[in-house]
């Protein structure tokens, strides 16, 4: 059960496992991925495995060591979270602990997440601690970006890269772990974009939910709106103003649907999926070009918000675009 409940990160574990086995287990690593990979979870359990009391698939999880570990308070691991900027200091206090033999068992671990915070004279003070570590202990960064860190950090660390993890696989960890239906399971698979992470905190996010149905009205809305009443979707955006990339986005994703089942008459690669209903309606009264356009004119508003142009002219630019691409014939 070693590693368990990490999803689509197979060939990171197994690199990890055959370490574990002979023994080869690296003094420092660099895991890089997109938040929501599971680095973190990864980390933990590497931690886990090199301070387990087994002598065999570790970590055990029932060991005292694995136990503690669980319960976040075994005493040879160390996580700094790294929420803001990790500076020098809090380094300098790691480093400290480093050069302290463990008292319990004979390994120690370090996770440094978010390790692309640590300022330049943090990431400076750990270098020589990565040059010439002491036996016992294993660091372990974590990091969005490992072109933030200096090149004589990445250098000194094995890197396993975690990527993005198959639709159908998240797709079938929330089925058989969350005890989500299919369409519902495909729908937050196809949002995640490969994040598992992402998928969950979607399932779990109310807010999320009630604004793709605010996007799946606006476009039905949109579908027979009177010109001069059009203004009156503005307050959607408004109201949901910080989201606004996202509704652009939950907006493509809708017009992709409707192209997708217009050219193929399939649901198979239809993101909204679970609503099938409103997709037959409203490919009935659009063409293949059309919706083009319009995912084109969203797109155009879209790369508008990082410009200067104007937030309720931008929306409404967009939103009468729309309607004139429909009302032609």
């Amino acid at each position: 059960m070693a590693f368990k409940g990490i999803v689509g990160q197979e060939k990171a574990i197994e690199s990890l496992k055959r370490a574990l086995e002979h023994d080869q287990v690296a003094h420092a690593y660099l895991f890089e991925g997109a938040e929501g990979l599971g680095k973190k979870a990864i980390a933990l359990e590497l931690a886990s495995a090199l301070v387990c009391n087994s002598n065999k698939d570790r970590p055990c999880g029932k060991c005292s060591s694995c136990v503690k570990v669980s319960s976040g308070n075994h005493p040879e691991i160390k996580v700094i979270e790294g929420k803001g900027t990790i500076k020098v200091d809090e380094i300098r206090e790691l480093i400290k602990d480093i050069q302290l033999k463990p008292y319990e068992g004979t390994r120690k671990a370090y996770i440094i997440c978010n390790a692309d915070k640590m300022n330049i004279q943090a990431q400076n003070a750990l270098l020589k601690t990565l040059e010439e570590p002491p036996l016992y202990v294993t660091l372990i960064l974590l990091t969005t970006k490992g072109n933030s860190l200096l090149p004589t950090i990445v250098s000194r660390c094995q890197t396993i890269k975690l990527n993005p993890v198959r639709l159908e696989d998240i797709r079938s960890y929330l089925i058989n772990s969350k005890n989500i239906d299919m369409e519902k399971a495909q729908m937050l698979a196809a949002f995640s974009g490969g994040i598992v992470g992402r998928a969950i905190e979607l399932l779990d996010n109310p807010d999320f939910h009630q604004r793709r149905e605010g996007v799946i009205k606006l476009c039905n809305n949109l579908m027979g709106t009177k010109l001069l009443s059009i203004l009156d979707q503005i307050s959607f955006f408004e109201e949901q103003r910080p989201y606004t990339e996202e509704i652009f986005d939950l907006m493509v994703s809708w017009y992709r649907d409707l192209m997708v089942y217009k050219e193929t008459g399939s649901m198979d690669l239809v993101i909204n999926v679970d609503k099938k209903e409103e997709i037959d309606f409203q490919v009935k009264g659009i063409d293949l070009g059309k919706v083009r356009d319009i995912i084109f004119i969203i797109e155009k508003a879209k790369n508008n918000l990082k410009s200067n142009v104007q937030f309720h002219l931008n929306i409404e630019v967009m939103l009468l675009n729309i309607q004139e691409v429909l009302s032609k014939w």
